[in-house]
């Protein structure tokens, strides 16, 4: 059969999304005309589209032998590099697709979603603006500049990148979808709910579905209709969990918190005594707590003073938990048989990441935020002796709610927040253990409890007693510490609308507008609340 005859057979087969039988025709193709960058370029695209990347790859890399010049190839090494996570070489090739034809659409718009998606704001809006520029009737570039906007907090900018789209494009579903996200921006809660109760969008689509009816869920909540807002958030929290059912299954995590709660049941505090370490890098001050309980809040405002450094939920302590589990034998028993060389080695391994992330920062105060690295408490205080702990509390059942309310990125720990009732329990789980922590250690653990709501109410006071525990100087701009947030561009965490702006009180007690929904757990977080003087 001729090279044309079965190129048009595939083309065929593309369109009739026979994909297996698409790939085996341009194999064949090849055959008979090896040199065809077409055929090459066509086989590497549907190659990563049914996952076999490797051979993808191969098949892109013979598109640059044919063309070393294409800023196609290099774009779709950057797409395949990106999805094997390896950053640096999908940035390397998206930057070689530019240079080689600056006006290139493809080119611009890959690299910006590559800054857009590696959070370098600054260059992915200098790019999709590009992008518009050599190609303003493509609609995905605005779409892109609109989320950028938006998550920055940028409101002006929003406004005037939904004017450019309502001139350019018809008020389809991706439109009002935008549309009503900027009058959610806007705080005009029944216009979102009108555009979003309407909106013809494919329910398959996950993401989106999660946010309309997450988005519905906190407009309802804002006009104060919170039967129709614990509807929509109940409904946004089962598409999650149905998305994700076979993937995450929080008992695996929990069975692991009851697992530490158990095995230190009896211990004494005596067991647990700490070694001496010299080390002349800084121990870490470690800033945990149960999720929604404030933790975002104080990072924002701690990192407003320039004597601190804070790192933003990265894996450091997991990862250091992984590696002792090897000389522990997973068993919190065997803590005080580590020797001072392993620990030493522990150390090195924690400081090593630390410093890839920061530099060696020895005369900052650095804080390592991620709330559920309070399970581990036991063992940063054996390895760390001298670290402190900053422990952030807030109501129990305002941050059993707040856990409810927010459309986490799932994983096992987050799965537990789907309905108050499991997340309930899992805030008992995890305070329990701590409880048992701050026994055992009593007097060797460097702890200073704050409460989110002191903050709210009497912020100075509060952030003052904190502050002189990390033995650092207030600050007066501190006060303005939603300006730095504004000005960071983005947080990783859930929390980002929330300080970026002054702080407000209406998160207090937030619990009460759905009283009647807590009523099977109410003994269980009573306890809680005589436990924190609540």
């Amino acid at each position: 059969m001729e090279f044309s005859n079965l190129v048009n057979m595939a083309n065929a087969a593309v369109k009739s999304n026979k994909i297996q039988e698409a790939i085996k025709l341009f194999e064949n193709a090849l055959k008979l005309n090896p040199t065809s960058f077409e055929v090459c370029s066509k086989l590497g695209l549907l190659l990563f589209q049914v996952g076999d990347l490797d051979n993808s790859i191969n098949y892109f890399k013979k598109t640059l032998l044919l063309n070393p010049k294409s800023p196609l190839g290099y774009s779709n090494l950057g797409l395949i590099y990106t999805k094997l996570n390896n950053q640096d070489l999908a940035l390397e090739n998206f930057l070689k697709a530019y240079e080689i034809d600056p006006k290139n659409f493809i080119a611009s718009y890959n690299l910006a979603n590559h800054y857009f998606s590696n959070n370098d704001d600054k260059n992915a809006e200098k790019f999709y603006k590009l992008s518009i520029e050599l190609n303003p009737q493509h609609f995905y570039p605005y779409n892109n500049l609109f989320q950028l906007y938006d998550r920055s907090n940028n409101l002006e900018k929003l406004e005037e990148v939904f004017s450019d789209i309502l001139k350019l494009f018809k008020r389809n579903p991706q439109v009002q979808f935008l549309e009503g996200n900027l009058h959610f921006k806007k705080k005009n809660y029944k216009e979102t709910i009108e555009i979003f109760k309407s909106l013809d969008f494919d329910k398959r689509d996950y993401q989106k579905s999660v946010l309309i009816t997450n988005i519905l869920a906190k407009c309802y909540d804002h006009i104060g209709f919170y039967p129709e807002a614990y509807k929509y958030y109940s409904l946004s929290n089962k598409i999650t969990e149905n998305n994700f059912k076979n993937k995450f299954n929080k008992n695996e995590f929990n069975e692991n918190v009851s697992k530490r709660l158990n095995s230190i049941a009896n211990v004494e505090k005596k067991l647990f005594n700490n070694n001496e370490i010299y080390d002349q890098r800084s121990d870490p001050v470690f800033l945990i707590g149960f999720p929604r309980s404030g933790t975002t809040l104080l990072d924002t405002i701690l990192r407003t003073n320039k004597s601190i450094e804070v790192i933003e939920e990265e894996l450091l302590v997991e990862d250091l938990i992984s590696q002792l589990k090897n000389h522990t034998n997973n068993d919190l028993l065997n803590l005080n048989s580590l020797n001072k060389n392993t620990i030493k080695q522990l150390r090195d391994l924690y400081f090593k990441k630390r410093e890839a992330l920061l530099g060696f920062k020895n005369n900052s105060i650095i804080v390592d935020k991620l709330p559920l690295n309070i399970i581990y408490t036991l063992e940063l205080n054996k390895i760390f002796p001298k670290a402190k702990f900053i422990l952030a509390l807030r109501n129990p059942y305002d941050a059993v709610l707040s856990c409810f309310m927010q459309p986490f990125l799932p994983n096992n720990a987050m799965s537990n927040f789907y309905n108050l009732k499991d997340a309930s329990d899992f805030y008992d789980l995890v305070m329990s253990l701590w409880e048992k922590y701050e026994k055992i250690l009593n007097l060797n653990l460097n702890l200073h409890k704050i409460k989110y709501e002191d903050v709210v109410n009497d912020f100075d006071v509060s952030i003052k007693k904190l502050l002189n525990f990390l033995n650092v100087d207030w600050t007066n701009d501190m006060r303005n510490f939603y300006l730095t947030a504004s000005n960071r561009g983005i947080i990783n965490t859930p929390s980002y609308n929330q300080v970026n702006t002054p702080l407000y009180k209406e998160s207090i007690s937030r619990w009460k507008n759905y009283s009647d929904k807590f009523s099977d757990n109410d003994l269980k977080l009573e306890k809680w609340l005589k436990k924190f003087k609540y």
